[in-house]
């Protein structure tokens, strides 16, 4: 009898199932019920809240409500499936995924601590030569020394309202605004669109239709800018926050360089740069005057470049002014008085003549020489890599002043400082000479073209006795050319020109903190070479380079000929 139990279709046999795994079946109680539909409920909410705190980052009441629901919601579900929780925790796969997420979040929380430091401590480094991406020191010296809270209010487009293209300078204008902000715990940064927060616009009496304007307030003061470049930044800064404005006086009727000139022989951009400093720039004129005399308000006197002489009741009165502690800034011309009265009691003698370089001439200019820093005042410390140039200079003889002390031996010391110099291979053209070139007899550089007094320090021969507690000295600073502050040099790329005129008057001033060259643009290179140099590149280019090829040529033919 076959094997009926063989003969049977596997198929019908009733699979072994291991008990471990069998549940008991059954409903869920109305508790569990409710807590499941919690828990999805939670979930849902979670997910809007997130949603909507992307969209609003204000976290309004009601977006606290909706968090409260949520937290809620998950505690009641988790609280009843508290057993299952604990249970599924203790398994192998769960504490390996716990593991996992916890080392995850672990480097999730150093990333954040780096990106909070990094928010506090900003550092960053601009490597370009002339610091074009950097704030200039002087803005960060203006900033660091906020003495009150400053609050920029900028209304920002990314786009331009009426044409609809993208606006360029809105990205550079939000970092410069973030640099001032890093400066200085007193300065606050808010951004809006004029767009889209009319009431903010309108509060500020800023039109939707326009971009990239900058509301600068410091109390109850604020100044409106449009565009937002550093330099009408920072003006705008120092209008808020400077108190009364100093006086600079500009002496006239005497053919001085004119303030008034527009065109490009006079010093308008030298005075609109003074007010944007927030200076009260002002004309004097003692001609008028039978009795000459300085305003007690004028903090410095400039002398720029007078072409006639200057009557004796007006120079007493300059001479008078600076020895009471005035400052003076004298700017000379060639052909106009040499102010002999004025110098000698400090040691400077300008000498008659004008200087020419033709080996180092601005453009190959023999009457524009280039000039180069001598020393490190404070004026000139930075300008060591800026163009500068002077129109027929005179050159300026720094003489001893005071008397060798027989008690010490010590010699005289010199009042006056060289700031400036022409290049060795200058000369001094003297009136009437034959030829354009140098003549025999004529001296030669290099020549001090510019100078400074500080008076204000004492001058003690002896170290053995004290010095004087009384500083009333003057401060001066002596230029071999005037002309070299007009408008139309500094237009030629001589930005080194305006550089110096405005440091030294902001060091008269004792303003030293607006003391600074602002590297923002690409300055030209200038190669100044001697006519030696300029023979031997010739003779290499035209002579050395030509040749050489040939005789290679010539050798490569002979090997393979």
């Amino acid at each position: 009898m076959p094997d009926e139990t063989r003969q049977q279709d596997p198929t019908h046999r009733k699979p072994m199932v291991d008990p471990r795994l069998q549940t008991e079946s059954g409903t869920l109680s109305p508790l569990q019920t409710a807590a499941l539909i919690a828990g999805y409920a939670a979930a849902v909410l979670l997910l809007v809240f997130v949603f909507w705190l992307a969209i609003n980052s204000s976290f309004n009441l009601w977006q606290k409500i909706l968090l409260g629901a949520t937290i809620a919601l998950g505690i009641f579900w988790g609280v009843v499936h508290h057993q299952a929780l604990t249970g599924a925790a203790r398994a192998r796969g769960v504490r390996i995924g716990a593991n996992s997420t916890i080392f995850v979040l672990f480097v999730l929380g150093i990333l954040v601590l780096v990106n909070v430091v990094a928010a506090r401590h900003h550092f960053r480094k601009d490597i370009t030569e002339e610091q074009l991406f950097s704030l200039s020191e002087q803005t960060r010296a203006v900033i660091g020394e906020l003495e009150t809270d400053l609050r920029i209010v900028a209304f920002l487009n990314d786009r331009d309202p009426l044409t609809g293209q993208p606006n360029p300078g809105t990205a550079e204008l939000r970092n410069r605004l973030r640099e001032y902000q890093m400066l200085s715990p007193r300065v606050t940064v808010e951004t809006y669109d004029p767009l889209l927060d009319r009431e903010k616009a309108a509060e500020f009496n800023v039109q939707a239709s326009t971009s990239n304007i900058l509301v600068v307030k410091a109390g109850e003061r604020q100044e409106t800018i449009y565009g937002g470049d550093e330099e009408q930044l920072t003006s705008a800064v120092l209008s808020v926050t400077s108190g009364e404005k100093a006086r600079i006086c500009f002496l006239t009727g005497h053919g001085e360089l004119s303030l008034e000139d527009t065109q490009g022989t006079g010093i308008g951009t030298i005075k609109r740069t003074l007010e944007d400093q927030q200076y009260q720039v002002d004309e004097l004129n003692l001609a008028t005057e039978q009795a000459p005399t300085i305003p007690s308000d004028c903090a410095a006197l400039v002398i720029a470049g007078p072409t006639e002489e200057i009557r004796k009741e007006e120079m007493d009165a300059i001479i008078n002014y600076a020895r009471q502690g005035g400052n003076l800034l004298i700017g000379l011309e060639s052909r106009g008085p040499n102010l002999a009265a004025l110098l000698s009691e400090y040691g400077i003698q300008a000498r008659d003549g004008s200087i020419r370089d033709r080996d180092a001439g601005y453009i190959g200019a023999a009457d524009i020489p280039m000039v180069q820093v001598n020393g490190d005042h404070r004026i000139v410390e930075n300008l060591a890599r800026v163009p500068i140039a002077m129109v027929t200079p005179r050159s300026l003889e720094i003489a001893d002043t005071g008397m060798e002390d027989p008690m010490t031996g010590m010699p005289p010391q010199q009042l006056a400082q060289p700031l400036l110099e022409s290049s060795p291979s200058a000369w001094i053209e003297q009136a009437g000479s034959a030829t354009p070139n140098r003549d025999p007899g004529e001296l030669g550089g290099p020549f001090t073209v510019a100078a400074v007094v500080d008076a204000t320090q004492p001058q003690q021969a002896n170290p053995m006795l004290p010095a004087p507690e009384e500083q009333t000295g003057p401060r001066i600073v002596v230029l071999g050319d005037a002309e070299m502050m007009a408008d139309q040099f500094i237009s030629l790329g001589l930005t080194g020109n305006a550089y110096f005129a405005l440091n030294s008057i902001n060091w008269l001033m004792e303003n030293e903190k607006l003391i600074t060259i602002p590297p923002k643009n690409d300055l030209p290179r200038f190669l100044t070479m001697s006519a030696g140099q300029k023979r031997l590149i010739w003779a290499i280019v035209v002579g050395v380079v030509p040749l050489a090829i040939a005789l290679a040529g010539f050798i490569v033919w002979w090997r393979r000929r």
